[in-house]
């Protein structure tokens, strides 16, 4: 089973995704996947409270790269939070110019993503455990400034749609309520 969870910043969705892994895998482990990258002293804050929350039996893998390549032990489902950090991360690697990013990069960056998501996917299917993802809904705010933030946006409006075409279910969280809409 695959699960998308999406909705805006603090909504509830990585709450419910974490419920929902729960109650998928029992009392048996679970694999967290954190793609947030430690960059200051909030993000640092944000990374411990995840990590003081999570229970005990709970193995945590920080990565953002290579997802169909994780080892897995006796993990009845793996949670991965969140989609825009790891793609954040991927255009973080392939922008060589923030002042003129190139549409060409972000097209790269967007389908490598994909790539993991689809070999994510793939895996879980192959060994017959469930995967939960969380992603940040983007496609009801402003119109970002600046040409970077546009593509970012756009792209991950894109890799949502694609996330939510590998699901089985996809739930849409406001104001801590979530909803099933597939």
């Amino acid at each position: 089973m695959i699960t998308l969870v999406t909705g805006g910043a603090r909504s509830g969705k990585s709450d419910f995704a974490e419920k929902l892994v729960k109650e998928a895998a029992g009392d048996a482990p679970v694999l967290y996947i954190a793609t947030a990258t430690n960059t200051d002293g909030e993000m640092d804050d944000r990374i411990r409270r995840h990590r003081e929350r999570r229970p005990a039996n709970w193995r945590t893998e920080e990565r953002w790269q290579n997802l169909d390549r994780i080892s897995l032990g006796s993990e009845k489902a793996i949670l991965l939070d969140c989609v825009g950090f790891l793609l954040d991360n991927t255009f973080f690697s392939a922008i060589s110019d923030w002042d003129d990013p190139k549409q060409e990069d972000a097209d790269a960056a967007e389908e490598k993503v994909k790539q993991e998501l689809s070999g994510l996917a793939d895996l879980c299917s192959a060994v017959g455990i469930d995967l939960v993802m969380v992603t940040n809904e983007v496609g009801d705010g402003l119109v970002p400034a600046t040409k970077v933030s546009r593509l970012y946006r756009d792209a991950l409006g894109r890799v949502n749609c694609h996330a939510a075409a590998l699901a089985d279910h996809v739930y849409f969280s406001v104001c801590g309520i979530p909803m099933q809409v597939k």
